[in-house]
């Protein structure tokens, strides 16, 4: 396997010092990327972890995307082998987690049905997994008898994942109900946080899902859109607001994120002191030096990496300022294809979809598809 996965390093030297043409660089991440497939459909996918972030459930949807773009059948047949193995393995999954649980798995198979590549009653499929979700959420990480301050972020996942499924239309009507409930007792709950430290804390590094205070922002919104709490979301904006104004994020990728998660909750609150605090943070904001000064040559992925930002930025926030010839040149030019070129045991630490190059590779492709 190793010679399989070997890759020239005369060629990788003129990648990096850009005296390849256009076409031939091309070549060469055509060449990567039908490697990683052939390196990742040899696997054994039973020994594989179920996971969004870097299990069969990022897996599965790299490779029904790989499957419509190519047209190739081999990798719809892989993508449907995925899936039922994740299905087939849903019964024992007790964590509920985004990266690695039931959430993100739910997420994942959320995706596919919106994206077309399966049909189905989204309700009737997850309504299983629902009460997995509601159950785990409501007796233990809403139990008042638990301290929250080491919960928040895994609470604030299940009021995203919630938020999500209301967005359907179909939900029955007693599902609705318990959803809101659920929603509505996790925001009381970090409302009541004895200290919000947890909550403004600035991540040292960038990372997709670990800045919570984005991240709570972006799930008051979705509240907000659905319009069953807007009376407590705008006191809470009262008085948080104050305190977010009051600190300014040290990374550009942090400021970026917060900058895009206020700017849409504000489509609904209107506040005008926070848009001028959104557009200070605009305004202070450049991309090509947070790229040059904040991503080593390696943080690509992403999890925390530089493709991470232009996801949430495309997919959430519809940026179309991103300067994407610099993250293709980024992605070409990075050393960690020459990493998981070495050996297999790196290449299997690489492949998630969050934690690994399939996702580096998605994002590649959508930013050079013609």
């Amino acid at each position: 396997m190793k010679t399989e996965i070997n890759m020239n390093k005369d060629i990788i030297g003129q990648i990096h010092k850009q005296n390849l043409s256009s076409d031939s660089v091309m070549d060469i991440m055509e060449g990567r990327i039908e490697r990683f497939n052939e390196f990742v459909m040899s696997k054994d996918i039973n020994k594989l972890p179920v996971g969004l972030f870097c299990g069969k459930m990022g897996l599965c949807i790299y490779f029904y995307h790989q499957a419509r773009d190519s047209g190739s059948r081999r990798y719809k047949i892989f993508a449907d082998k995925l899936l039922n193995s994740i299905l087939n393995q849903l019964n024992n999954k007790s964590v509920i987690d985004l990266e690695d649980g039931l959430i993100g798995v739910c997420l994942g198979l959320n995706y596919l049905l919106e994206k077309g590549f399966k049909k189905g009653n989204i309700n009737y499929i997850l309504s299983e997994l629902d009460d997995k979700i509601y159950n785990a959420t409501w007796f233990q990480l809403l139990d008042p008898n638990l301290s929250l301050s080491n919960m928040l972020q895994p609470v604030l996942e299940a009021a995203l994942y919630f938020s999500i499924r209301l967005q359907h239309p179909g939900l029955r009507k007693n599902n609705r109900i318990l959803f809101e409930s659920i929603v509505i007792k996790a925001i009381n709950n970090i409302q009541n946080l004895y200290d919000y430290q947890e909550l403004f804390s600035e991540p040292q590094t960038y990372s997709i899902n670990q800045y919570l205070l984005t991240n709570y922002i972006y799930v008051l919104t979705l509240v907000y859109k659905l319009g069953f709490y807007n009376y407590k979301i705008d006191k809470i904006f009262d008085e948080i607001y104050p305190k977010i104004a009051s600190n300014y994020p040290i990374l550009q990728s942090n400021r970026l994120q917060l900058q895009s998660t206020l700017s849409i909750l504000n489509i609904h609150i209107k506040s005008e002191s926070m848009d001028t605090y959104v557009g200070r943070l605009k305004q202070e904001l450049d991309y090509v030096s947070m790229i040059k000064t904040e991503f080593r040559n390696k943080n690509i992925l992403l999890a925390n990496g530089i493709c991470g930002v232009y996801i949430l930025q495309n997919m959430l926030f519809n940026n179309r300022e991103f300067p994407r010839s610099i993250l293709i040149d980024k992605i070409i030019q990075s050393e960690l294809w020459d990493d998981v070129s070495k050996d297999e045991v790196t290449l299997n630490a690489t492949i998630g979809l969050f934690s690994g190059l399939a996702g580096v590779i998605l994002v590649y492709q959508q930013l050079t598809k013609k």
